[in-house]
């Protein structure tokens, strides 16, 4: 083979390398940017799934509230039925 080929033949598989070498680092920041909006994600679901704990155990508290003031009425009208 001549000089010049073998030189073209180095070139061409270096910047194949090269190509390869940029593209995955190409993904890999992809990548991170993809498992940074995950991690996001998951904060946000966590921080609403605290959020909505905090709602149900105030709406429990609310429905025993209300059950306790109904059964308040209920005696207060068979209170004034008796009279």
């Amino acid at each position: 083979m001549s000089h010049s080929l073998k030189t073209l033949l180095k070139l061409t598989a270096a910047s194949a390398a090269l190509a390869l070498l940029v593209g995955c680092a190409a993904q890999q920041a992809e990548i991170d940017e993809v498992r940074s909006m995950a991690e996001a994600a998951m904060d946000e679901a966590s921080a609403a799934r605290f959020t909505a704990e905090g709602a149900e155990m105030a709406a429990s508290r609310a429905q025993d509230t209300a059950d306790e003031n109904s059964e308040k009425i209920d005696r207060m009208f068979e209170r004034s039925m008796y009279k």
